[in-house]
């Protein structure tokens, strides 16, 4: 025992001795640095249901920490901004004088709400509290002199516990993703403080409900409408995503402070995992077991990385906890997850929810490929594997926008297989001109030229910051020397290419037989410096002409188009 206290004297005095070090050298940085501190509060990096970035989720194993010591008073720790119903109406009438009546019915979609609200039972005095603290995030958003816009907006959090979101149509709203997000982000920076304040905020502000067989539950809504394509569904709306994430964080709590109301209250949202979406909670259920459903305001959407992303934060309060409930209810969504995994295969890329033609982003595909390896490390399920390497097979080697039935699949998906074609952001902009810089690169890997790994500086506008100045100084190398003449010795790499500079710079780059009859075209004469380069290409089939019989030399090529004349070239490589 004695020596245990010897132990803890160290500590304190070591935790001292670096607040101290801390705080001076916070102090010497201010003086001589006085605009550092300016901006302390960015806007976050992220947005909110029912879209939702790649970064901010507790994908990962959790931290492992000491108890310590955390202020987690029972309620709130920042009062509620509050607002008259009498106040709002003045503003909105305010706001019609100015000719603003897209802000005055924002306002007015809340208070319509209100009205109908009211009628809700039991658990209408939640709601109101609810809605009249959007009112007056709505009202202070418009008196700061914001306006109306068909973007939606994260707000600055500045310091409150709650995180709130501008949605076109609809004004100010709390929303409990984002809001669980500022936690966690809390969390990670190990401010734990600023951390249990959001988790106590959160559990203050829960509706509570109760279901028969399961007893009270806690849950989250969103008060807004949701807009999902042609379909539209009232508020509120609870997400099991939203449950998932708060249900983490209460976990996290748990783990820090070993205070037992965070196990209290997390019983309470496992209860809400339980009843069934129809009911007021989140879930659907088939013969296999539970879809946690993001928007649980129906069950024909089954959003992919939402489901994905709720069961990973049920298995992290399951980790925290031990939890035997967050455990069955985590084994219920993993056996409905692996037999529905293949219903978002679409054999080229994957589907952001069940409705048709509703494709996952480039950004929540690679989270359908993230989550299913992580899953797999958990379970150990096969399927998870399975798919997780189709999905990212699709994420680097196919396109968004090109499926099978394309004309040009097999060309396009052919040459990003090979790496000529190179995937950036999921899709292939066919029909837009493609540039010097982008075709040099394309031509460069697929007759396997090395790129250069050394920057000589060819041309004056390329330097190491344009795209593919490796491959375009190799090409200089090679022969494919561009800026003669009046162009003053400039690349001009982002330029859209031309038919005649296509045919003349496969033939300085390729050897092409020129024993071969080629089509004669009405528009390029012979005498013209283009016209052998020409003939040449189309005698080999790199390139076809217009009927009946034009080339068209300065029409410019688009992505397409080039990459069949690549299809094309390496065709005839093979063949030889």
């Amino acid at each position: 025992m004695l020596y245990y206290y010897k132990i803890r004297k160290r500590q304190r005095l070591q935790a001292r001795k670096w607040f101290i070090i801390s705080f001076i050298s916070v102090l010497v940085w201010a003086y001589f640095y006085p605009g550092s501190f300016a901006d302390v509060a960015p806007e976050l990096d992220r947005r909110s249901l029912p879209s939702f970035p790649t970064n901010i989720f507790p994908t990962d194993r959790p931290i492992e920490h000491k108890k310590v010591k955390v202020k987690t008073p029972s309620s709130s720790t920042s009062p509620d901004k509050s607002i008259s119903i009498e106040e709002v109406r003045r503003v909105e009438s305010e706001l019609n004088r100015q000719g603003k009546s897209k802000e005055a019915s924002e306002l007015a979609y809340s208070l319509d709400l209100l009205e109908r609200i009211e009628k809700d039972g039991p658990i209408a005095k939640t709601r109101i509290k609810a809605i009249k603290r959007d009112l007056a995030e709505t009202v202070a958003y418009f008196k700061a002199g914001n306006s109306a816009s068909n973007r939606m907006k994260i707000l600055d959090d500045k310091g409150s516990n709650l995180a709130y979101v501008y949605y076109p149509n609809y004004g100010v709203h709390f929303n409990p993703v984002t809001t669980a997000n500022l936690a966690i982000d809390e969390y990670k920076k190990g401010n734990y403080e600023r951390f249990t304040k959001i988790v106590d905020k959160l559990l203050d502000i829960a509706v509570v409900k109760e279901y028969p067989g399961v007893g009270k539950f806690y849950i989250w809504e969103n008060y807004y409408d949701l807009e999902f394509g042609t379909l539209k569904f009232p508020a509120p709306w609870p997400s099991g995503m939203a449950q998932g994430l708060i249900l983490d964080i209460v976990g996290k709590s748990y783990k820090l402070t070993g205070n037992r109301k965070y196990l209290e209250a997390g019983e309470f949202i496992i209860n809400s995992f339980k009843v069934p979406w129809y009911e007021g909670g989140v879930t659907d259920t088939d013969e296999h077991g539970n879809w946690y459903l993001e928007v649980a305001a129906t069950n024909k959407l089954r959003i992919l990385n939402g489901f994905l992303f709720t069961l990973q934060s049920i298995y992290n309060y399951y980790e925290q906890t031990k939890s035997p409930k967050a455990l069955a209810l985590f084994n219920a969504g993993i056996k409905e997850a692996k037999m529905h995994i293949k219903d978002y295969d679409l054999g080229y890329w994957s589907n952001y929810s069940l409705i048709s033609g509703n494709l996952a982003s480039y950004n929540y595909h690679k989270i359908h490929v993230d989550l299913l390896w992580k899953l797999y490390t958990i379970t150990g399920i096969p399927e998870f594997k399975t798919y997780a390497g189709r999905f990212d097979f699709y994420l680097k080697y196919r396109f968004i926008n090109i499926p099978p039935t394309h004309p040009s699949f097999k060309v396009i998906t052919t040459l990003a297989e090979k790496g000529i074609i190179i995937s950036k952001d999921g899709w292939f902009s066919s029909h837009a001109n493609i540039s010097r810089a982008e075709f040099i690169g394309w031509l460069a890997r697929a007759l396997g030229w090395k790129p250069s790994a050394v920057y000589k500086g060819y041309y004056p506008d390329v330097d190491q910051n344009c795209e593919d100045w490796n491959y375009i100084e190799t090409a200089f190398e090679k022969g494919l020397k561009f800026g003669n003449g009046n162009e003053g010795g400039l690349f001009r790499p982002q330029d859209s290419i031309s038919r005649a500079e296509i045919a003349s710079i496969l033939c300085t780059a390729v050897r092409l037989p020129g024993d071969r009859p080629a089509p004669q075209v009405a528009d390029v004469p012979n005498n013209s410096q283009s016209y052998n380069n020409i003939e040449l290409v189309l005698a080999n089939g790199l390139m076809e002409p217009y009927e009946p019989n034009y080339f068209r030399p300065d029409i410019k090529v688009t992505k397409e188009q080039a990459a069949i004349t690549l299809f094309k070239l390496l065709e005839a490589k093979n063949s030889k």
